[in-house]
């Protein structure tokens, strides 16, 4: 459901000086979070994709009416969590969603006056990028201090350290699908 231009785009800071966090890009704007909210994020994605699915199933499979599933779903969440959305402050806000005329099941994301509605799969596939990409925020910060410590490698090759390490965290990534 989403293209490039409305694409959420989130990358690892690797500044051993710095609280390991996340640069998080959507539309033209930027922000930075800490990891410990990313990853609680991705673990909301997930969690976001499931009620999702249970929305659908319930209205599509049992015939239960959009708003009752609905408000049991809400409460539902209201009761696991407090809270009436997922995500975070620091990140994106979450909230499940379906579609009995698309026979489909989202996740809506806001953050400001941003707003987006990704599928359930999509919602999974980005908590596995959010999760990656918290690893390799805090992985690349001990390598940065590392190269820092033994002090023989000047800017560039340190960039192309990093350069060729996302090379290979994206052929993983690649070998997983």
């Amino acid at each position: 459901m989403t293209t490039d231009a409305d694409a959420i785009f989130i990358l690892g800071n690797r500044d051993p000086d710095a609280p390991p966090s996340c640069l998080i890009s959507w539309c033209g704007q930027d922000w930075v979070a800490d990891v410990k909210h990313v990853r609680s994020t991705a673990l909301d994605l997930m969690t976001c994709a499931a009620y999702a699915d249970m929305l659908l199933h319930l209205t599509l499979q049992l015939g239960i009416d959009p708003s009752t599933a609905g408000g049991f779903a809400g409460s539902l969440i209201y009761t696991q969590t407090g809270r009436q959305s997922f995500g975070s402050a620091h990140t994106i806000s979450l909230l499940p969603v379906g579609s009995t005329r698309q026979r489909m099941s989202a996740v809506r994301i806001t953050r400001g006056r941003l707003s987006g509605l990704v599928t359930a799969a999509e919602a999974r596939e980005m908590s596995l990028v959010w999760l990656s990409a918290a690893e390799a925020a805090e992985s690349d910060q001990v390598v940065a201090e590392a190269l820092r410590a033994v002090g023989r490698l000047d800017e560039d090759r340190v960039e192309q350290v990093f350069t060729y390490m996302r090379e290979l965290r994206s052929s993983g990534e690649a070998d997983h699908d």
